[in-house]
């Protein structure tokens, strides 16, 4: 695994950075896939551990590409492997993408019947909601940049009120809001990071074993209580996610549920099946209202098989 050590400039003191090696040097020797139970087992190193993560997220923010730009990028890779034998990962530590844009299908299936330049999408019936482990804002804000960009008619007042109908649960928190979400305490996507600045985000990070109860793990118990389709979209299905959310009963019988298995084998496949349905108990004549996408079938693909 490839890190990233933050650069200030010389404001970052060498203390910190000799805390991040260490850091870095214990969970790579650690061997544990899950960086929230390797913060859980080593208590002393948590607030370094949030630091780390906040800083990547924010770097990443800085190379993220979406749409027109993030489909050249994808071509253009795939230009250099089919006509120079080389690989992204050859071109780059850690690949740039993993599969299809399901951001902008969404966004695009989302706005599909919308005529007219004052028209926004309606989100004020509940009907589409998002539960996320996940601390960035990279959904936050390609929604609110989509719209801004392709409704330049409507007010950005019109475009925040309509996005704030939207559910978008964070249940281990976000490093920031962004400034639509909140004038005052809310931080531009792809910030000028400083030192202050991650002190700040990482005090927002909450890991799965420091969240016994929150109103967003009850709220989003509740929303998959009430779902009529989930959609599981890169999740990796471990125990403890899944638990703390009450899966898979809270899922109600008749619910069907889509998910992604990407690069899993068939056997895996089968036990992430065993683990979302098998447990539900269905009645009538329900006929296997549960799927989980084979080998390569990823977010975007997932949508688009299964996105009524």
């Amino acid at each position: 695994m490839t890190y990233h050590l933050p650069d200030f400039s010389g404001t970052a003191k060498e203390s910190k950075s000799q805390e991040i090696r260490e850091f870095i040097d214990a969970f790579d020797k650690a061997n544990i896939r899950s960086i929230d139970l390797f913060i859980a087992n080593n208590p002393k190193l948590a607030t370094i551990g949030k630091y780390i993560i906040a800083f990547e997220i924010l770097r990443a923010e800085q190379q993220s590409l979406f749409g027109e730009k993030a489909k050249f990028e994808r071509e253009h890779l795939a230009h250099l492997q089919n006509h120079q034998g080389r690989s992204p990962a050859d071109l780059f530590p850690q690949p740039l993408f993993l599969g299809g844009d399901w951001y902008s299908y969404l966004y695009n299936r989302l706005i599909a019947e919308l005529v007219g330049k004052s028209t926004l999408p309606d989100f004020s019936n509940g009907n589409l909601a998002f539960i996320t482990f996940n601390y960035d804002r990279s959904l936050e804000y390609i929604l609110y940049d989509s719209l801004r960009n392709s409704f330049t008619e409507v007010s950005e007042t019109d475009i925040i009120t309509c996005l704030r109908k939207l559910k978008i649960l964070h249940v281990y928190g976000q490093v920031a809001p962004l400034k639509w979400q909140d004038s005052e305490q809310g931080i531009d996507y792809r910030p000028q990071i400083s030192e202050a600045l991650l002190q700040k985000t990482a005090a927002n990070i909450k890991t799965m074993y420091e969240l016994k109860e929150s109103p967003e793990l009850n709220e989003a118990q509740q929303l998959l209580e009430q779902a009529e389709q989930i959609f599981f979209l890169g999740f990796g299905y471990a125990p403890e996610n899944m638990g703390i959310l009450g899966l898979p009963m809270v899922i109600s019988p008749p619910c069907f549920v889509y998910g992604t298995g990407f690069n899993l084998i068939a056997e895996e496949i089968h036990r992430v099946y065993i683990a979302v349905h098998g447990k539900r108990k269905l009645r009538g004549n329900f006929a296997s209202p549960t799927k989980i996408g084979l080998g390569d079938v990823d977010c975007f693909i997932l949508l688009r098989k299964y996105l009524n």
